[in-house]
Formats: C-alpha cells, sequence, structure tokens
C-alpha cells in the first residue's frame, strides 16, 4: 500500500510560540516563552544528536531528506536559530526544507534568510480570504496582508511556496468561500501547494468553549467538491484528500507521513514512528526544556503496534492518497465486505486505485466498511 514517494528519514521540529491561540486551535502552543527560544532550539538540536547517537531512531542514509518546522509560529522565532539547527543537523543532498509562515511574519528579508539557511518551501497559514471568518478565527492577519505573504514569498527566487486554508465556519458563506476558493486559484502561477481543511471544532479550544458550530456535512461537502474543482482547473492536483499541488510542488515530508514512513520528531508534545514503535514528548515548555537536560529526549511515553493495529493504519492512510491501493489490494479488501458496491467510488489508472472526488468525502465510513 502506499504510491507518493516516501523517505523514511523524515524530522519534525515542533515551534510552539505563538502571539495569539487562534480559536479553534488544539496544539500544544506558548503564549508567553518567547523568550525561552534560546533555550528551546539548544534542546532540540541536543535531542536531534541524542536519538541519532543512542537510538531508536536511525538515519537510513546520509542524513534527513525532509524537515519540518511546525508550530506553533515558527515564523515568530529568530531564523538565525533556524539557521543555527540546519547546519547542526545531517542533511540529504536535496532535502525539503518546509516551514510554516503566519502572514503577519512576513517581510522579504525574513524570507531571504530562509533560503539562505536551507529552506526549500514555506506553508503560509492563509485560512481564508474573508476578513470576517479571519476575525472569527483569532487570526492577527486581514485577506490585503495575505496576499501581500504569498506575493513576497512567491518573488524569492529558490522557495516553494503553498498556503493552507481552513473552510467551514458558522461565518461563512458560499460567497465567502467562493471568494478564497477563486482568488486561490488565481495565485496558482506562483503558488505550489494548497491545503484546505474542513473546520473541526475539538475539545479545549476557544470555539468548543464557545459551543461554537461548523456547517453542515452537506455544505462541507459542497464546499470541498467546489474547492476540488477549482483547484485541479488551475493544475493543482490533488494528490491526498486534503492537499493539491502542482507536479513537482508536492510536499515530500507530509508524503512520508502519508505513506507509512518513519520519522523523527522534536520538540515539546512532538510524536514519533520507528518501525512498530511510536512515541512522543513532555507536552509543556519548561517541562520539555528540563526533561531533555536531565535525560536527553523529551520522551514521555509510547506504544508498540501490533500487526492489526499497522493493517488498519496503513489502510486508513492509502485510502486518503492517490493511487493509494493497488487494483488488487482493492479487490482483496472489498472481497472481505459484503459491499462490492464500494468499488463504485473508486477509479483504477495504470492498475492503481483511488477514491473519486465524491468517494473522498466518505473516506471515513469506506475504512469503516472495509477495515469491518
Amino acid at each position: 500500500m502506499g504510491n507518493i514517494d516516501s523517505t523514511g528519514n523524515g524530522l519534525y521540529v515542533h515551534v510552539p510560540f505563538c502571539t495569539k491561540k487562534c480559536s479553534y486551535c488544539a496544539f500544544n502552543v506558548s503564549h508567553n516563552g518567547l523568550h525561552l527560544q534560546g533555550d528551546y532550539f539548544k534542546a532540540l538540536g541536543a535531542e536531534v544528536l541524542h536519538y541519532l547517537t543512542n537510538g531508536p531512531f536511525e538515519l537510513r542514509g546520509v542524513g534527513f531528506d525532509t524537515v519540518y518546522f511546525g508550530g506553533g509560529t515558527p515564523s515568530l522565532v529568530d531564523p538565525s536559530l533556524i539557521a543555527d539547527f540546519l547546519a547542526s543537523i545531517p542533511l540529504a543532498g536535496g532535502a525539503e526544507v518546509s516551514i510554516e509562515v503566519n502572514p503577519e511574519s512576513a517581510r522579504r528579508e525574513l524570507f531571504t534568510s530562509y533560503v539562505d539557511s536551507g529552506v526549500t518551501r514555506v506553508s503560509i497559514g492563509v485560512q481564508s480570504f474573508d476578513d470576517k471568518v479571519l476575525c472569527y478565527y483569532g487570526r492577527t492577519h486581514d485577506a490585503a496582508g495575505a496576499e501581500r505573504a504569498i506575493e513576497l514569498a512567491v518573488e524569492t527566487e529558490g522557495l516553494s511556496v503553498g498556503i493552507d486554508l481552513v473552510y467551514g465556519s458558522e461565518v461563512e458563506d458560499d460567497k465567502s468561500w467562493s471568494r478564497t476558493v477563486l482568488k486561490t486559484a488565481s495565485l496558482a502561477t506562483g503558488i505550489s501547494h494548497v491545503s484546505a481543511y474542513a473546520l473541526g471544532i475539538e475539545k479545549r479550544t476557544k470555539l468548543h468553549y464557545d459551543k461554537a458550530k461548523s456547517q453542515s456535512e452537506d455544505v462541507l461537502a459542497e464546499r470541498y467538491l467546489m474547492a476540488d474543482e477549482a483547484f485541479e482547473g488551475c493544475g493543482l492536483q490533488n494528490y491526498e484528500i486534503s492537499n493539491w499541488a502542482c507536479t513537482d510542488g508536492r510536499c515530500r515530508h507530509n508524503a512520508n507521513y502519508w505513506s507509512w514512513g518513519d520519522y523523527l520528531g522534536v520538540g515539546l508534545g512532538a510524536h514519533s514512528h520507528f518501525g512498530r514503535s511510536r512515541w512522543w514528548n513532555d507536552p509543556s515548555l519548561k517541562g520539555y526544556i528540563a526533561a531533555v537536560k536531565t535525560q536527553g529526549t523529551g520522551f514521555l511515553a509510547g506504544e508498540e503496534l501490533v500487526d492489526s493495529q499497522v493493517e488498519a493504519e496503513r489502510l486508513m492512510l492509502a485510502l486518503r492518497i492517490q493511487g493509494g491501493l493497488s487494483e488488487k489490494e482493492l479487490k482483496t479488501w472489498v472481497s472481505r465486505t459484503e459491499s462490492e458496491e464500494l468499488l463504485g467510488l473508486f477509479e483504477i489508472v495504470n492498475g492503481r486505485a483511488s477514491l473519486k472526488p465524491r468517494g473522498r468525502l466518505l473516506a471515513d465510513g469506506v475504512f469503516r466498511a472495509l477495515s469491518a
């Protein structure tokens, strides 16, 4: 299973610092810890070194093939910390190095410094091109600022540019989402990647406490199909349920996740996966820094996956990506059920099976049916 190229040498770096927590955010972030950024990055470097020296994570090759700085707001930190960190770790030739950027952080000199440090792609957290929706999400930029950030990034030589969108809030209507989709499509000559996720209201978020609601499943489905048609129409092909890219714009780091590859996660709350082992770190800023000082890593807990878990997770991920199953694998899975009609949700290209656009909307149900 899995038909997207994966490397197995991925490194995820969690950068938790934020000036403000967005209303939908359930990630591990720190609002008042930026003064600890130096200590934090020392801990990140020490944790990578510990794992490469002592295991259990092992580099298969000459270095990390992909690095992803996620958050939080990585673009808040001093760019020299990013540069020093990248200089301290082994990187394979042609490594993909990604960093998430908030529009309000965008500056021409910031993007230039990233490229000089080895960063190859940025993912800009646009979320919407409607100011009313951005206010609802608690974002600190407006639509004009998002467009300006994209422009600066696109003008930076050597940088691949992607944007992230979120749809389905209760203040968003068809006209609002259409405006965001059309604006995104108009920028497709410069950007190489778009992620678009339906809003999920998770526990311990502001939206959860405010008892907010997202749109109905039917509305979310139509919003998704609108985006898929527009993005495909401007040359951005769907390669994972919520991700579209030009031919050479796919995110190799995320492709490794979706292909059930190995990756090391460093930083507070970061998760790692190696073989059948999965583990995760202390979720607090000071707790993580202290743990690295005393034990070399931020390790909090972990688990060993059994055969049934591996099989289920690989199927779930394969259903999300284009060509994730071979035609033979699909027919084998379907033969275990009494639901031959499931085959109608797939298209077969060169012996590989992918969910059709409307089938993608039912991916969770398809997984449950096949794995029952």
